[in-house]
């Protein structure tokens, strides 16, 4: 059984130069449109899982509505989120449908986090004060709560594993940044080597954390225009519309490596090293 990630829309009100979200979606889908993708990967019988990502999902209108609808067909639900538009008070509504949160953190120091555009227009971060103000709630609700990182030329060289000391992180997954150059979008000065990325690893032990030097073919991103995508090397092609076809065709399509897949989830508490 997997999980899937639904890119609900592009749009972000972070500007993050590491971000792989840059699909080219043209327009946002309804909310029923979503709930008749997350109906074709349910009957599926391959998926019991639903992840929703962005861009910034909480930008969504009706990503209440889509997370309680998922959790009726009993698919757990998760999301990946920078944090800065969460509150206790959302919480409180919809932690009861939710098994993981995770949030997108690639720095705990405030100038690193502008330089690599993880901030608002107005530099405003999503940090180890702001992640505290919420962590209690998480804790209240007994979410999983999960620490996205990308190891990039402005944080490989911190000592990231320090500030989680003495927090209940059930998941830290470490990723090495994946250059992109459309012609639109070049974060191609923010590469490290992979010596630079193994640096980053050896210095920053933890219990439950994980190690990705590749996320090629082995996650199912689905874009905000409802196709499921090939990310190969050096961008994405669709597979196939989940509006249009049911997810088993387009799934014997997909060059899907399942045991990088797997992999990710034996290792939780192993402390890999690329």
């Amino acid at each position: 059984m997997f999980k899937v990630n639904l890119h609900l829309l592009e749009g972000c009100n972070f500007h993050c130069r590491t971000c792989f979200a840059h699909f080219d979606s043209r327009r946002t889908l309804s909310v029923m449109e979503w709930k008749h993708i997350i109906d074709n990967l349910y009957k599926s019988g391959k998926v019991n899982a639903i992840n929703f990502a962005g861009g910034e999902p909480m930008l969504y209108a009706h990503l209440g509505e889509l997370i309680k609808y998922v959790y009726s067909l009993n698919m757990k639900v998760s999301i990946i989120t920078n944090g800065s538009l969460m509150t206790n008070k959302w919480l409180s509504k919809y932690a009861q449908y939710i098994d993981m949160i995770g949030f997108s953190i690639d720095s705990f120091d405030k100038n690193n986090s502008i330089k690599m555009g993880r901030c608002s227009c107005k530099n405003q971060v999503f940090g180890r004060d702001e992640f505290l103000n919420i962590y209690p709630e998480l804790l209240k609700h007994n979410i999983k709560i999960k620490i996205n990182t990308v190891v990039n030329r402005f944080n490989y060289q911190e000592q990231f594993s320090k500030q989680l000391e003495g927090l209940k992180i059930d998941r830290w997954k470490v990723l090495k940044m994946k250059a992109f150059d459309n012609g639109k979008f070049n974060n191609r000065d923010l590469e490290i080597s992979m010596e630079e990325f193994n640096d980053f690893v050896k210095a920053n032990p933890y219990i439950n954390r994980i190690v990705e030097d590749s996320m090629v073919n082995s996650y199912f991103v689905v874009d905000a225009n409802g196709n499921l995508l090939d990310n190969s090397p050096n961008s994405y092609g669709s597979v196939g519309s989940l509006l249009e076809e049911d997810f088993d065709s387009v799934f014997n399509r997909f060059n899907f490596d399942e045991d990088l897949y797997n992999s990710r989830y034996v290792k939780v508490n192993k402390q890999k090293v690329a």
